[in-house]
């Protein structure tokens, strides 16, 4: 298991844990929901070692409603941001989604997706 950071469009960094498999075609990106509750979840290493023992990348992935505060930064301002369920933005949901999406294609993880 790997903690990976991803970045947003709108330059928010992302939190999140990569299980790589050896050799692998095919990721499972699992998004914890709003205020879901990504660091004490422990449920998520069984998913990533059984998939990833299996052949199957695995991301537990953070978004900007996870939690209700979060602190981060924001890669393209340099500044500190606070995010999560307290400011919910819907609408940043599929941008969030594509952060992980983008991460994936760039770590050979996936050749292309839609």
């Amino acid at each position: 298991m790997e903690n990976i950071n991803v970045e947003t469009r709108r330059g928010t960094v992302l939190n999140g844990v990569l299980f790589p498999a050896q050799s692998s075609d095919t990721v499972v990106i699992a998004i914890t929901g709003i205020h879901g509750n990504f660091y004490s979840n422990p449920f998520y290493y069984n998913i990533g070692y059984t998939l990833s023992e299996h052949g199957i990348d695995f991301i537990f992935a953070q978004t900007n409603d996870a939690l209700g505060e979060i602190e981060t930064y924001n890669a393209k301002t340099g500044k500190k941001e606070i995010i999560g369920s307290w400011n919910e933005r819907f609408s940043y949901t599929d941008e969030d989604i594509d952060a992980y999406l983008d991460y994936a294609a760039k770590k050979k993880i996936i050749d292309m997706y839609f």
